[in-house]
């Protein structure tokens, strides 16, 4: 027994570790004013010289649309290559006064919510750079089941191709969340095309398999529906993260 879990810890560390990391900063903004500081601020700091010299990744500031029983109205979507590429970046921009500054108006203008470190596991679909709504289902889903999880993905993308409009990826949760383990991000073009395809599952054999599939394996946990308010990928961009191409 110990050495099974031995294993899979093994196993787990590598799968977080070894793959892209994005991380969830949630935010209340305190007002419209305070939510139109925190874009300018971001603005400021993303494009300034010290990020560009700086920054290796993408970041997302996203705007909730529907989000539960959460105070949260906004967060950023922070993705890297790697967690050590990351955590440099964190601490370089703590310490650069470009960062201080942006920081102090977060800090002024909203309340944090959450933190929610994410490993990257696979994306399916369309990969696209042009897909900016998302619903984000998170879900619990047990050691042992994890491999039907990945089996079930891989079946509804096979059974939607040609098909399905957007894109979809199967993320782990490393950190920053007690039940769950999880996320499947679903992503459109637009609020039409969402609605499209989403009027249609009723009656997609596809689909219906996979949420029978899924009913069976894990335990759904919340929905969440936002839109990318603001993207900033001169370093690296969506589709380069999705196919784990940084080069």
């Amino acid at each position: 027994m110990k050495k099974i879990l031995i294993t899979f810890i093994a196993l787990s560390s590598a799968l977080i570790f070894s793959n892209p990391i994005w991380t969830q900063y949630e935010i209340e903004a305190n007002s419209a004013e305070s939510a139109a500081k925190i874009v300018a601020a971001t603005d400021e700091f993303m494009t300034s010289e010290f990020a560009k010299n700086n920054f290796k990744g993408s970041l997302h500031l996203n705007a909730y649309m529907a989000n539960g029983d959460s105070k949260a109205t906004h967060f950023f979507a922070v993705l890297q290559p790697s967690l050590t590429e990351h955590t440099r970046w964190m601490a370089a921009s703590r310490a650069s006064k470009e960062g201080q500054k942006f920081f102090g108006v977060l800090e002024d203008n909203s309340d944090n919510v959450s933190d929610r470190l994410n490993s990257f596991v696979q994306t399916y679909g369309t990969p696209s750079n042009k897909d900016t709504v998302w619903i984000i289902h998170e879900f619990n889903a047990s050691p042992s089941n994890v491999e039907k999880v990945i089996k079930a993905f891989e079946r509804v993308d096979s059974d939607t191709e040609g098909q399905f409009p957007g894109q979809f990826g199967l993320s782990a949760v490393a950190f920053g969340a007690d039940e769950v383990t999880h996320l499947l991000t679903v992503g459109y073009e637009s609020i039409a095309e969402l609605e499209s395809w989403e009027d249609q599952i009723a009656t997609n054999k596809g689909v219906l398999r996979f949420q029978k599939t899924m009913d069976g394996i894990v335990e759904w946990k919340a929905s969440k529906l936002l839109f990318n308010a603001k993207i900033y990928d001169s370093a690296s961009d969506l589709e380069q993260f999705v196919t784990k191409d940084f080069e």
